[in-house]
């Protein structure tokens, strides 16, 4: 967090700046400059290390400019950050950016630049200070730059989590409030996080000790000389000595100590560059050692060193002895001494430091990724998930919110995944609650901020309206008691679940009765005709109907789990066999082994009805236009259809009973049906109704078979994961396989004549008729 506390402030005054330079804005924000950031980020990680690595002296200036560049791009970087980002200003990150860029000025050559001139002009002096003080500053600074990982992993999170907060800073700061603050024990999630918080910086500790030891620069357990050994020095020293104090006497020969230089030569480890010894002229040491052996490559002069080596690659221990050569290019005005080649092994230390480099960057990844994988798992994704749920239901209210569950994630009991769980509920809640015609509350509430609102206008639609009811419900209920709900839930599930497969929707549940509805479109459907209409009044012609149905129609899957678009004809035939199949369920669940048999035993209905109750229902259908809404106010409210056609699906229901028959169909529902559908009913009756100047004409639809091949035809099938149109022609023959041959013609007959008032042809027809079905007709008998 920023350290100014005057954030309020603050944000106004960026906004202004954001405003006074948007271009350099624009840069800071761009894609390219941060690219190009962490690109020379990458490099400030390992540039100074492939360097020595596996180059040469004459690349070096190329490094050092690369190195001054990416320096200056991280100064005008933080300077950007810290003048546009009030977060950024003396904070965390800022302290750290200017580690890491300080932490970049060996790698420059600015140092070593900067040590020759205060050698002054003592070359050799300055040479060897450089050297070393080149080695410390670029192990200071390899230190130092760790602390830039830290940008490196978590560069590209902070672009995500910025470009994120630019497009949903003005949403997510209106509307909120401040809540009283929890007082509790910390929640399990925060327990969660804090345990494996604690166990990965264990963990990662202890594995950054055990395996640091073997990744250390071999030459840093050396010492103030490293590479040198003890050998090379003191022998050093006894050869200074050979010279001057162990030869006062004058006693030691030229062959001695040739033999001494020689055997020196031999014995040392490294590469000698150069060996310059007290009151002995180079030229001829090195001619000694040269007839030892010939893996030193010895230069006359140190100019000559340093214009083939690097200056901490030609390292000395120092000079030994004192005296008085005059220009000794070593630590004291007259000494002996010699110059090593540790090219070897600042490659090999180059290589280790690089390896240690990506070992830190690979440990720091695993563990901000590790600890982000937990809060991601244990909150971040829950609240997204969360998120999404109720941006889904904004889209769609009648989506279907089932979310597999990974059974293994062990998150359940956390507040998260409870919340999640919770808040699932209650959106289910809603969608059952409101139902279809609910939808526009639920999308318009979820979709806006603010308080709930359930004053909506209502839209006018055109739909199929289906009503039902339970016979004998009053007596059921007093027999059944306690167990009466669960009866009526039983029934509901049958009604609910094939309204559903058949491309419906329950909306209303009144006790004994369920209202139905299959909506075909929103505003009224061209051509059907109301019965409030004119007797009079123009009828569309055939061709302009289905010219304007033509690319009509409504998304549904039905029971399967792709959508698909239903014209209006489809949905009418839908919901006949979605009642037909009702029916059929129903009975099929009166029978032994049904899920209605339990009640059908109970005690007091088999001794109420004498051991002969059978569940029976009766339907009505019926098509127009309805207001879809909402009733009610803020205490209770209830999402259905106004008008006066879905009381008439009422009313053609309680008309049931007088015609014997447990399903009514209007005479406007029956023309929406296609040829083959509409030749499975029959017409019985037309009447006059309260309310309209057309008379309505009364239909039935007979179900007289329900074994396997009756429930092989109306049962959907699928292909593909979309359910498929039902065939019509097949269902007829399979449900009304028992219906006498040539009844329907007689019976239709008769109707006819019935409606023209021959009364004598008619009662004929329909006697007729009656015989054909044993005595057993409904209809019949109410004609």
């Amino acid at each position: 967090t920023p350290s100014n506390p005057n954030n309020n402030n603050n944000n106004g005054n960026d906004s202004a700046k954001d405003e006074d330079h948007p271009f350099l804005d624009r840069v800071l924000r761009s894609k390219e400059f941060n690219a190009l950031m962490v690109i020379l980020t990458i490099y400030a990680l390992f540039g100074d290390d492939i360097r020595l690595a596996f180059y040469e002296l004459e690349n070096d200036q190329t490094f050092y400019l690369i190195s001054t560049f990416a320096m200056l791009m991280f100064i005008v970087e933080m300077c950007l950050q810290f003048y546009f980002r009030v977060e950024y200003r003396w904070g965390f990150y800022f302290v750290l950016d200017i580690l890491s860029t300080v932490s970049m000025i060996p790698d420059t050559g600015l140092l070593e630049e900067l040590m020759e001139e205060m050698s002054g002009g003592d070359e050799a002096t300055g040479t060897m200070k450089a050297g070393k003080t080149s080695r410390a500053g670029a192990k200071a600074g390899r230190v130092v730059k760790i602390v830039r990982l830290i940008r490196f992993v978590r560069i590209f999170k902070l672009l995500k989590i910025r470009k994120q907060k630019e497009d949903d800073s003005e949403e997510s700061n209106e509307g909120k409030t401040l809540e009283d603050k929890l007082q509790d024990e910390p929640s399990k999630v925060g327990k969660k996080l804090t345990e494996l918080t604690v166990r990965r910086v264990i963990v990662i500790v202890l594995a950054m000790i055990m395996l640091f030891p073997f990744l250390d620069d071999p030459q840093s357990l050396i010492g103030d000389n490293p590479g040198i050994n003890s050998y090379e020095v003191t022998k050093l020293d006894d050869l200074h000595k050979l010279t001057t104090v162990h030869n006062t006497t004058g006693n030691i020969t030229k062959e001695f100590f040739k033999e001494q230089v020689k055997r020196f030569a031999g014995n040392v480890e490294k590469e000698i560059l150069y060996m310059e010894l007290y009151n002995w002229d180079p030229l001829i040491t090195n001619a000694w050692v040269r007839e030892e052996t010939n893996k030193h490559v010895l230069y006359d002069d140190t100019e000559t060193v340093f214009k083939n080596y690097r200056r901490s690659d030609a390292t000395t221990p120092g000079g030994v002895g004192s005296g008085c050569a005059p220009g000794s290019p070593f630590t004291d005005a007259c000494d002996s001494g010699v110059y090593y080649n540790l090219a070897d092994l600042n490659r090999d230390a180059s290589k280790f430091s690089l390896l240690k480099t990506i070992v830190i960057v690979i440990g720091l990844s695993i563990a901000v990724i590790s600890f982000s994988k937990d809060a991601e798992s244990l909150v971040i994704e829950p609240i997204e998930r969360m998120i999404k749920l109720v941006k889904k239901l904004a889209d769609d209210p009648l989506a279907s919110l089932y979310k597999e569950k990974d059974e293994e994630d062990g998150h359940d009991a956390f507040e998260t995944s409870l919340l999640e769980t919770t808040l699932e509920k209650i959106s289910s809640l809603l969608q059952v609650g409101f139902g279809v015609a609910g939808a526009q509350i639920i999308q318009s509430n979820m979709s806006s901020g603010g308080d709930l609102d359930v004053m909506i206008p209502g839209k006018k639609i055109t739909a199929i309206f289906g009503f039902g009811i339970m016979e004998e419900f009053t007596n059921t209920c007093s027999c059944l008691e306690e167990d009466m709900c669960t009866y009526i839930n039983t029934i509901a599930k049958i009604i609910h679940d094939n309204a559903v497969l058949y491309h419906g929707a329950p909306n209303k549940n009144i006790g004994s009765a369920f209202l139905l509805a299959w909506k075909i479109c929103e505003g009224v459907l061209p051509g059907l005709r109301d019965l409030r209409d004119a007797a009079d009044a123009p009828v569309l012609p055939p061709g302009k109907k289905h010219e304007l149905r033509m690319n009509m129609g409504v998304m549904s899957k039905g029971g399967a789990e792709k959508e698909r678009k239903l014209p209006p004809t489809e949905i009418v035939e839908a919901a006949l066999v979605g009642v037909l199949k009702m029916r059929m369920d129903v009975m099929k669940a009166n029978e032994a082994g049904g899920t209605l048999e339990r009640f059908k035993k109970n005690e007091k209905i088999v001794n109420y009805y004498e051991g002969r109750f059978e569940v029976e229902m009766g339907f009505g259908l019926h098509i127009g236009w309805a207001i879809e809404g909402a009733i009610g106010s803020n205490y209770k409210i209830d999402a259905s259809y106004l008008s006066p056609n879905v009381n008439m699906a009422a009313r053609l229901e309680a008309a049931t009973h007088q015609f014997g028959t447990p399903l009514l169909l209007s005479g406007p529902f029956c023309e929406e049906l296609g040829r083959d559908a509409k030749a499975m009913c029959r017409k019985i009756d037309v009447v006059t109704v309260k309310g309209s100047q057309i008379p309505l004409e009364l239909w039935t639809c007979d179900v007289t078979d329900l074994d396997a091949e009756a429930v092989a035809a109306i049962t959907p099938r699928c292909d593909d994961g979309t359910q498929l149109p039902l065939d019509m022609t097949r269902l007829g023959p399979a449900i009304q396989r028992s219906v006498p041959e040539g009844f329907g013609q007689v019976f239709g007959e008769g109707v006819e004549m019935y409606i023209a008032g021959d009364w004598a042809g008619a009662k004929a027809k329909v006697e007729q008729a009656l015989s054909m079905r044993g005595g057993k007709d409904g209809p019949c008998d109410s004609l």
